[in-house]
């Protein structure tokens, strides 16, 4: 961010030295008209041709895509120079005429081309064909026409004459509009590490583009000479642009390419905001008169800024449903276990501590479950068919539990079974017993057949009563005194089973 503004600081002092030089020059007039042109437009053309330069220079550290563009930005600017040269050499000869030579003409037109394929190329829009940035693009086209035509193309318009010939006439500078937009949509979405070259390189184009239509403006009003204050604007872009130049580690980063967060999301409202303002003065200043072209171009805004809210609109309805999508996905993946798809351990822990946080309410409970034998799969068949195994218990586990009950796989080879509003004391054994028989069977698993059996502790618990980590002490407590007596089998809590299995570990 500091180097971001260092880098504008500069470009803002040489616009001003630049500037100055320029004031200089028309204050003291130093000699004839045709040297008074040579030296302000030579003045414009100088930072044009360091542009060129500069660019091509730069072009020696990128490769691919960004050496292409860095090599027809730098044209573009060489282009624009010799264009301005062959200007000044054909007023030097002829004097002043309106217009400007076929060969500058197609020069010029040659760097209005060659900067949006430069821009593309260099900063790059991740989505430039999707339907809101085309709207963007035609939100900013008619928001400058709208601005152009009222300060300076109209006059020009009139001035030749209207009708098709004089609308041809504006092709340079209709040309200049679509320009802009382009390169605004471009800039707007440059990789974080160009963001500072992309807004110098905007404003460049755009002080460019702005003293295009003076000059068109001027040169009907018989205001215009090789030396016209517009030159200011063309000096102040080439400045800008020179400055812009990508330095060696931006053009490094452009690996990193966007990253999905554009620095200027409301860009396109700020030429609209520009053209609103335009219209109230010149609706008070004409006193409500409203030029037909005017009127048609405020229809098209209008209607484009519709579209695009309509299109916001949707795209936010996307994205809350894709939101929403991805927070059942992260409840879900929070929730469950990765392998067998049941709940895991904080999704059981939590069920059960809801179900013991009532004051009251029928007895729950838990059966924990350690299979018996699983330990040898892992070890001759590998970790692959250790988890087919447990994938194919947690099946038969599903199965073997009643509708409403919670089965979750607490980590490894250890499960769980909630058994909530328990009326009836003896289904919890019941439904041990069919895990049991589930178990009875071999486990087919690719590799092999396979028999796993599993020690299950019962406990039992009344909201209110007990707590979550007393009952599932409980549990685990009947289940280890199960594996002692022999494995495969299932054992209800019993509070002497806490001495027995302290006189165990002491032994």
């Amino acid at each position: 961010m500091t180097h971001g503004w260092g880098r504008t600081v500069s470009a803002l002092v040489a616009a001003a030295v630049a500037v100055a030089a320029y004031l200089a020059i028309q204050l003291t007039r130093p000699g004839s008209p045709a040297l008074m042109t040579v030296l302000t437009r030579g003045l414009a053309v100088a930072p044009a041709l360091v542009s060129g330069v500069l660019w091509l220079r730069a072009a020696r550290w990128a490769s691919g895509r960004a050496r292409l563009a860095l090599r027809l930005a730098s044209g573009a600017m060489l282009g624009w120079a010799a264009g301005e040269v062959i200007r000044i050499g054909d007023y030097l000869l002829h004097g002043p005429r309106p217009g400007a030579p076929l060969s500058a003409t197609l020069l010029f037109l040659a760097t209005t081309l060659l900067v949006p394929v430069a821009v593309l190329l260099l900063f790059g829009a991740r989505n430039f064909t999707s339907l809101r940035t085309v709207l963007d693009a035609l939100l900013i086209a008619a928001s400058t026409l709208y601005v152009a035509w009222s300060v300076a193309l109209h006059t020009v318009y009139r001035a030749r004459g209207g009708g098709v010939g004089a609308l041809t006439s504006l092709g340079y500078s209709l040309a200049d509009i679509a320009f802009i937009a382009i390169v605004l949509i471009l800039v707007r979405d440059a990789a974080p590490i160009l963001r500072t070259p992309a807004a110098l390189v905007a404003t460049g184009l755009i002080l460019k583009c702005a003293s295009d239509f003076a000059s068109s403006y001027f040169s009907v009003r018989a205001t215009a000479s090789q030396g016209a204050l517009t030159d200011i604007g063309w000096l102040v872009a080439f400045v800008a642009i020179a400055l812009a130049t990508p330095r060696r580690p931006e053009i490094a980063g452009l690996a990193e390419g966007p990253d999905g967060q554009s620095a200027w999301l409301f860009l396109p409202y700020a030429p609209f905001l520009l053209a609103l303002v335009t219209a109230g003065v010149l609706f008070v200043a004409k006193h409500g008169h409203v030029d037909p072209t005017q009127y048609l171009i405020s229809v098209v805004l209008v209607v484009l800024i519709l579209l695009r809210q309509l299109i916001t609109q949707h795209d936010n309805r996307a994205l809350t449903r894709r939101l929403k999508t991805a927070a059942e996905d992260l409840r879900y993946r929070a929730y469950h276990d990765p392998l067998t798809g049941m709940a895991n351990r904080d999704k059981f822990m939590e069920s059960v501590e809801r179900r013991l946080a009532a004051p009251t309410g029928p007895q729950i409970a838990v059966l924990y479950i350690d299979l018996d034998g699983f330990k040898p799969i892992n070890d001759t068949f590998g970790h692959a068919a250790g988890d087919r195994a447990l994938a194919a218990v947690a099946e038969r586990l599903t199965r073997a539990t009643r509708t409403g009950d919670l089965v979750a796989r607490l980590g490894g080879d250890e499960f769980a079974v909630l058994l909530p509003d328990l009326h009836y004391m003896p289904d919890a054994h019941s439904v041990a017993q069919r895990i049991q028989s589930a178990l009875d069977t071999d486990l087919d698993i690719t590799d092999g057949p396979v028999r796993v059996g599993a020690s299950i502790g019962v406990a039992y618990g009344r909201p209110g009563r007990i707590g979550l980590g007393e009952l599932l002490r409980n549990a685990d407590v009947a289940m280890y005194t199960a594996k002692l007596q022999g494995r495969r089998r299932t054992v209800t809590f019993d509070p002497r089973l806490l001495t027995r299995r302290r006189l165990d570990q002491a032994s």
